[in-house]
C-alpha cells in the first residue's frame, strides 16, 4: 500500500460579542476559546494596544499551546473583522497567514484600528457599548490517503 499526503484547509467562523467595551480595564483580553479543526483558538484583544494607546491590537492566539508537545506547528490563514454596525460595508478586515509553534504562539496586528475610530460613536464599531469582532480562521489538516 502506499501513503500520500494531501493539504486540506478547514474553515470556521468565530463572532466575539464584547458588552461593556468602554469599561474594560486591564491591557489584554482572551475571546472564549472556540475550536476549527480540531485544533483550539482564541482571540487576543489589547483594547488600548500592545505596542501602546493609540492602535487597538488584535492577534490570533493558539489556546492549548503550553499543553502541546515539544516540536508542534500549526498553520492557518485568518482574518479578523471589526464589524460595524451601522453598515456592514463599512466593518474593518484584516488578514494574515502563520505558520505558529511554540515560540510564536499568537499572530496577528498590533496596529489593527486607531483607538480613536472605535470610540467615535458614529464610525459604528461600538453601539450600546458593544463591539462585535468576527475571526475566520482556516487550517491546513494533514489527511493521509491509503491507495
Amino acid at each position: 500500500m502506499e501513503k500520500k499526503e494531501e493539504d486540506d484547509l478547514v474553515s470556521g467562523t468565530f463572532t466575539w460579542k464584547i458588552k461593556k467595551f468602554s469599561n474594560l480595564n486591564g491591557d489584554e483580553f482572551y475571546s472564549d476559546i472556540f475550536v476549527v479543526g480540531g485544533f483550539k483558538w482564541r482571540v487576543l484583544l489589547y483594547p488600548k494596544g500592545n505596542k501602546g494607546k493609540t492602535f487597538i491590537s488584535m492577534y490570533l492566539d493558539v489556546a492549548d499551546s503550553s499543553t502541546l508537545p515539544f516540536g508542534w506547528t500549526r498553520y492557518a490563514q485568518f482574518s479578523f473583522t471589526l464589524v460595524n454596525q451601522l453598515d456592514r460595508i463599512l466593518s474593518k478586515t484584516e488578514d494574515t497567514e502563520h505558520e505558529f509553534n511554540a515560540n510564536e504562539c499568537d499572530w496577528g496586528f498590533t496596529k489593527f484600528m486607531p483607538a480613536s475610530e472605535i470610540h467615535d460613536l458614529s464610525k459604528g464599531y461600538l453601539v450600546n457599548d458593544t463591539c462585535l469582532v468576527e475571526a475566520n480562521v482556516s487550517v491546513r489538516k494533514r489527511v493521509i490517503l491509503k491507495s
